[in-house]
């Protein structure tokens, strides 16, 4: 019986670490307006993790379409909406971002979805920051 139970839990992690593992992941992003005064710290959740993929040897042979990869996008998604503190009058203070909720592994749409291969470093502040937590500026 021992030995029964340890092989099953054994044959579950292996295939646990060959599944896909594509979910909703906490991120925190700086939304720095040149023209307002100071820097918004948002907390929201995006899309990350692995999907399986295969690379096929015949790629001379096939269409462009058929040799796209899975990637880790959404399957559901909410926007908000916050507003930047110290804005002038002419600048429209609001700045909408999308918040995962579900999360599949598929074609990457450039509808909603940034389809770079790699991730651009600049999510940092120039300004003096504020966090937005639970719809309230805080500072």
């Amino acid at each position: 019986m021992t030995a029964i139970f340890l092989m099953s839990m054994l044959f579950g992690l292996a295939c646990g670490q060959a599944m896909t593992f594509c979910i909703p992941t906490e991120y925190t992003m700086h939304v720095d307006r040149r023209e307002c005064a100071y820097c918004l710290t948002i907390n929201t959740t995006i899309c990350a993790g692995y999907c399986m993929t295969r690379d096929i040897n015949g790629k001379l042979f096939l269409p462009k379409y058929a040799l796209s990869q899975d990637v880790c996008t959404y399957r559901d998604f909410i926007y908000r909406t916050v507003e930047i503190p110290g804005c002038p009058h002419h600048v429209t203070p609001y700045f909408s971002y999308p918040v995962a909720v579900s999360c599949k592994c598929g074609k990457c749409n450039t509808d909603y979805s940034d389809c770079v291969h790699e991730a651009i470093k600049t999510n940092y502040c120039t300004k003096p920051q504020k966090s937005y937590l639970l719809g309230f500026s805080v500072l």
